[in-house]
């Protein structure tokens, strides 16, 4: 028993290292900025929807009641296990039940903190749009909590040779007392619901020891969940830095050339075309220019504070065009390019060219966006105007010094 808890705590250490590893790729300090600006600007329209609420709304507890069941979904059972674990840890098989209890109550840790900070968050409207009291609410959420837990059992009975009749019939039946038990809290019955979630998070847990005992572990079952649950995590963070085991297979994409010719235009300059497609073909460059103009419209559209709005549109146009200087050196490492008759002044001047294109596409996007959310105030013209001398700026002056500094660095 006690080299099981080992391998757990060994594995869990292992896995939260590898974590903490790209989560570092992940919230960069630029990302970090955006984000900033993003919760802060959401946070800034959320207080003003709730000073407009002045009775409670019917609809209210059954928006409340769908993003709570939603908040249920989140999280999965974190096993760690590896596909070699179905040949070594065979023979203690009847152990591994230890195992993925601890891997139950780690992998409980993320979705209860999720739900506490949606629970906190739906705090103010619930109690301004609904006739629910603080007390009410609290039990709902407590509810809710149990109903995590039970959750995270089902999961666990899933990894054992249980009939798939069975295991329908009791995923139906969570889904189906977790929605009618939400419904009911968020009109009031919320002790109720905490009772039901109490009483059946007690039964499970009696009756799980019994129900596994006599179960067959399914080991490729087991072990292909988790790795379907790492892989869906390891894609997210391949969009920030490049993870072993997962790469980007290449397809052609013919409905991307208008915007390759757009940005490489008709010149014959070599670098000009490699720079435009290096950048719609690289995910780690077009998903940053993606989540700049996404972000940005999301915070003009929510955001009505025209100086807020200048700041926050003349920071992310900055910010996508130093993010995308790398693209400059993406093929610095290429020895074929060294073959090329491009003198360095050709290709510095292709790479602003293209950066030219970018930047300006992101501004009419956030021009537009601003257009429809300040419906045309003279406010509207002054931050178009001043973001667009900002990227001539860039262009003009920043731009160039870096690139002077990084040949002065070569020679």
């Amino acid at each position: 028993m006690r080299k099981f808890d080992d391998l757990w705590h060994t594995r869990q250490q292992k896995h939260l290292l590898q974590q903490s590893k790209y989560l570092r790729y992940v919230f960069n300090d630029h990302l970090m900025i955006a984000v900033i600006f993003l919760f802060g600007a959401l946070a800034y329209w959320y207080s003003q929807q709730l000073r407009s609420i002045n009775h409670t709304l019917w609809w209210a507890p059954l928006l409340t009641a769908l993003l709570l069941l939603l908040g249920l979904s989140v999280g999965h059972l974190a096993t760690l296990l590896k596909p070699a674990d179905q040949i070594f840890l065979l023979p203690a098989e009847s152990k591994m039940r230890r195992y993925l209890i601890h891997a139950r109550r780690y992998s409980l840790l993320l979705p209860l903190f999720v739900l506490v900070a949606l629970g906190g968050i739906l705090t103010p409207f619930v109690l301004r749009a609904t006739a629910l009291t603080i007390t009410e609410w609290l039990l709902t959420i407590l509810g809710l909590l149990i109903l995590k837990d039970v959750h995270l059992w089902l999961q666990l009975l899933r990894l054992f040779d249980f009939p798939v009749r069975q295991q329908r019939q009791l995923n139906s039946l969570f889904w189906g007392i977790a929605t009618a038990g939400l419904l009911l809290s968020v009109y009031g019955w919320g002790w109720l619901f905490s009772i039901l979630s109490l009483g059946l998070a007690i039964l499970l847990a009696a009756q799980a020891k019994k129900l596994l005992q006599p179960q067959r572990l399914m080991w490729r079952e087991a072990v292909a969940r988790e790795n379907r649950r790492q892989t869906v995590i390891d894609r997210f963070y391949n969009l920030f830095v490049d993870v072993p085991g997962i790469s980007s297979s290449v397809h052609r994409r013919k409905w991307l050339d208008p915007l390759v010719q757009l940005l490489a235009g008709k010149s014959e300059n070599t670098y000009r075309f490699l720079f435009s497609r290096a950048f719609v073909r690289g995910s780690e460059y077009s998903n940053i220019w993606l989540r700049f103009c996404l972000i940005g419209v999301i915070l003009i559209a929510v955001i009505k504070q025209p100086v807020i709005l200048l700041i926050i549109v003349l920071l992310f146009l900055f910010l996508t065009g130093y993010q995308l200087l790398p693209l400059y050196y993406h093929f610095d490492h290429n020895a074929l390019t060294t073959l090329l008759p491009v003198t360095s002044q050709a290709k510095q001047a292709a790479f602003i060219k293209v950066m030219t294109r970018v930047l300006l596409i992101e501004w009419l996007i956030d021009s537009l966006a601003i257009m429809l959310s300040l419906l045309g105030q003279w406010w509207s013209f002054i931050i178009i105007l001043a973001a667009l001398a900002l990227i001539m700026i860039f262009l003009k002056v920043y731009l160039p010094l870096r690139l002077k500094q990084h040949q002065k660095g070569i020679k």
